[in-house]
């Protein structure tokens, strides 16, 4: 799986600006110009750990309320399936990867996400709000993403995709080429037909 990831930093950004983008983002990853082969307006609306369909504004206002606990506004992520990671149900897969990201870094996140399936690598957009509740203590703490947290992403977006099962049928596909060694049928050579009467 491939990760890309970017925050929006409080010392960097004013909270109005951080603001402003966060509403763009959200506009552009339901909105973006559409497949109609390949995706429905339903396919494209935003969707958290629980819902299907979440009203965007309400996302945003839900990520941007009060403070930050740190320094982080919002992270911003794609996570794409690599080719032979194939995923069949993208919005299944994401809720896979960031229940395991919870459970590895033990904070409760806030996260919102809208699938793209536009373009030749299907891709998820998420938006993870930079501050998230610690499971034990209850308590409002930053989220800061690290690159062990990242690498911890990519083996649970494979874990979660059906990339076992694509390469035992690659493997079972280069077994039976190898032992397919039944000698192609040699057909006799075709003879041109003629009368009697032109022998």
């Amino acid at each position: 799986m491939i990760v890309k990831s970017k925050n929006v930093r409080a010392s960097q950004v004013s909270r109005k600006k951080a603001s402003s983008s966060l509403g763009s983002h959200f506009k552009y990853i339901q909105y973006r110009e559409r497949d109609p082969l390949l995706e429905s307006k339903e396919d494209r609306r935003v969707f958290n750990k629980e819902y299907d369909h979440v009203d965007r504004r309400a996302a945003h206002d839900q990520v941007m309320q009060g403070a930050p606990a740190g320094d982080i506004y919002y992270h911003r992520m794609i996570l794409s399936p690599a080719a032979d990671e194939p995923v069949d149900d993208l919005r299944h897969w994401t809720r896979q990867i960031m229940a395991d990201l919870e459970e590895r870094r033990g904070q409760d996140l806030e996260w919102y996400a809208a699938q793209h399936r536009n373009t030749d690598d299907p891709h998820v957009h998420v938006v993870v709000r930079g501050t998230g509740t610690n499971r034990e203590t209850g308590r409002e703490e930053p989220v800061h993403l690290t690159r062990e947290d990242f690498k911890a992403m990519r083996e649970s977006g494979r874990e979660h995709s059906e990339y076992e099962h694509y390469h035992l049928v690659q493997e079972k596909l280069r077994e039976l080429d190898e032992r397919d060694t039944v000698p192609q049928e040699i057909l006799p050579q075709e003879r041109e037909y003629v009368p009697d009467h032109e022998r």
